[in-house]
């Protein structure tokens, strides 16, 4: 990904947007986006108050090419998800490019501008929100449970934030004080999601997100004939350690520990599913050695794959569901 090189249009730059928002307002929304969807939870209508997260406002939106926010004075803190296209931010004197899985929040009255460029769209989702204590104002968010105002982060799980912001803005549209507490567990959610973000440099950003995702691609897609380390670095002409350095960059588990989660999470659909034995389910998933198999998979959920089958068969038999015959297995696999 090149970087983008459009102009601020407060810097000199058009805009079909170019206004500056101020004066308190308490959720700042953009104009100049198309296919929206919002919420409005915590202004207008009486909002009942209870200790924690209160959501104020959400949405997703569609900012069109040539869109310009400028904020500088507003009553809540914001969080954003960028899912698609292209666009910049400039916060306390940092312009940042922005692309799909850049995350970033800003605070009450910190001034920041957001733009596309003149060829440019962008999707993303926003929330608005304070923190309250139901004998004090509303105050900041404790930043250890979200990522710090002013700070831009890169996620690489789109798809599950993306599930979370709907979630939010689908609950945020109805009423009650059920949906204001579910509202505010979704936020919960996505602000800890956040915290797990990376900061990457920029100069290491786009070729080291790029060879991640590239990396993660292939064990998703490869695992069960991937076995080692260099093999996964002959799939995708990466060298190992430089594979352990992306991992280490942005994630958060190392090659190995991704690899062998999803042998084990596939040999757990195949356990209940399939009534194989062990030895063919290890073989399936990766593992010419059945004992070690079993030694992996047992200290990763401590028990044996034989014992783990038993358990989940006993609990279905006795919870009444047809569950498969289960085969006998010739591999004793309990130690």
């Amino acid at each position: 990904m090149r970087s983008l090189d459009y102009p601020c249009p407060m810097d000199g730059g058009n805009s079909s947007d170019g206004r500056r928002q101020g004066t308190g307002q308490v959720i700042p929304l953009a104009t100049a986006v198309t296919d929206a969807r919002y919420c409005f939870q915590g202004q207008g209508a009486k909002y009942l108050v209870h200790d924690g997260l209160r959501l104020l406002c959400a949405g997703r939106e569609r900012c069109l090419p040539g869109f310009h926010v400028a904020r500088t004075d507003f009553e809540c803190v914001l969080v954003e998800f960028v899912i698609d296209g292209k666009g910049k931010l400039r916060s306390e004197g940092v312009t940042h490019d922005l692309f799909p899985g850049m995350i970033f929040s800003y605070r009450m009255n910190m001034a920041h501008d957001i733009w596309t460029g003149p060829r440019e769209s962008m999707t993303k989702y926003f929330a608005a929100y304070e923190v309250v204590k139901s004998s004090a104002p509303p105050e900041e968010p404790d930043l250890t449970l979200a990522i710090a105002p002013g700070v831009v982060r890169w996620m690489r799980d789109i798809a599950t934030m993306q599930t979370l912001f709907e979630g939010l803005i689908s609950d945020g549209q109805l009423t009650g004080k059920l949906h204001q507490e579910i509202t505010a567990l979704y936020l919960e959610l996505i602000l800890l999601k956040a915290s797990e973000a990376v900061l990457p440099s920029a100069s290491q950003l786009t070729a080291g997100a790029e060879a991640y995702e590239r990396a993660i691609a292939c064990i998703e897609s490869d695992f069960a004939r991937i076995t080692t380390l260099d093999d996964l670095g002959a799939r995708i002409s990466l060298d190992p350690n430089y594979i352990c350095r992306l991992f280490r960059r942005f994630g958060q588990e190392t090659p190995n520990q991704c690899l062998t989660r999803h042998k084990l999470n596939r040999a757990v659909e195949l356990l209940l599913t399939q009534p194989t034995s062990v030895s063919d389910i290890a073989m399936k998933v990766g593992y010419s050695d059945p004992y070690y198999f079993s030694r992996v998979f047992k200290k990763r959920f401590g028990c044996s794959p034989r014992a783990f089958r038993d358990i989940a068969y006993k609990n279905a038999k006795t919870k009444g569901p047809d569950v498969l015959a289960i085969v006998d297995d010739p591999i004793a696999a309990d130690d």
